[in-house]
């Protein structure tokens, strides 16, 4: 990874919010990790890709109660300098204009979902965080800070959820699920061949393996949660039969890419999710 990923991601002042976050967390000894697309322009750093570059950043932190995530907001804004936003309850603004997501999950949900006091979203559902806690992680070091988080399905998984939950607003999902499918093989070619050069022995060419491997590593992640485990098959089953808009959303370039080839992507996932043999 380059020396300052800071400075690759476009974004110097980030440097200073991983710096807060890590503090405020462990004086109220809570866990937190990384996702969205931080992640993945991380992931993209490490194996010498162009990233996107980001302007806000996603926390999932680990919450026993509304109070401590209170805490949580309320240290931030008292000691390091933070503002609520306006319009989002689980977001603040850092001194530096970085949009800074926390989002709890854990013992403060009720029945998949978090909601709290305050104005505008108020009410999330974080389907998927608990599994992907337990299961999906890895820890990564920035500089001289070590943080943990999201493993590349992991981020595929979540976003596929974050999309289905609401797929008016999550329209950037679809096209990072598509980049994902487009470089995992290429990424991550030592963990297929290690542990699932089976594949191989099939018709299928590397970039389609690829694929199969993030339904794989996806099923890890969800298989000791059968209910959400089956919503991740329905959500993919949806996309192939064209009855959601997921495989429409990800095509990136309308002149190079059909419906069809995502149709087959989505198929690829599947099968991937379905497999048997995992190990």
């Amino acid at each position: 990874m380059p020396r300052n990923i800071y400075d690759a991601l476009g974004n110097t002042d980030l440097k200073k919010v991983f710096a807060d976050i890590i503090a405020a967390s462990a004086a109220l000894g809570v866990d937190f990790f990384g996702v969205g697309a931080l992640v993945q322009n991380i992931w993209y750093l490490e194996n010498n890709k162009m990233p996107r570059g980001t302007k806000d950043i996603d926390f999932g932190v680990y919450m026993p109660d509304e109070k401590t995530y209170s805490d949580l907001k309320s240290k931030l804004i008292d000691e390091y300098g933070y503002v609520q936003a306006e319009n989002n309850a689980f977001c603040l603004i850092s001194p530096d204009g970085i949009q800074l997501d926390l989002l709890p999950f854990g013992e403060i949900e009720n029945d998949g979902k978090v909601m709290i006091e305050g104005k505008g979203l108020i009410d999330i559902s974080l389907d998927g965080f608990v599994e992907v806690y337990k299961n999906g992680l890895r820890s990564v070091d920035i500089d001289s800070q070590t943080i943990k988080v999201c493993s590349i399905p992991a981020v595929v998984l979540l976003k596929l959820i974050a999309f289905d939950d609401r797929p008016e607003q999550r329209y950037k999902d679809p096209l990072d699920i598509s980049s994902v499918m487009k470089h995992y093989h290429l990424l991550e070619d030592a963990l297929i061949w290690e542990e699932y050069n089976r594949f191989f022995d099939g018709d299928l060419d590397s970039s389609e393996i690829g694929v199969v491997v993030i339904g794989c590593e996806i099923k890890k992640i969800t298989e000791n949660n059968p209910k959400l485990h089956a919503r991740i098959n329905d959500i993919l089953e949806r996309g192939i039969q064209l009855s959601s808009s997921l495989a429409v959303r990800m095509i990136v370039s309308g002149s190079d890419e059909t419906v069809q080839e995502k149709q087959n992507l989505l198929r690829l996932l599947k099968e991937g999710l379905s497999s048997v043999n995992n190990h």
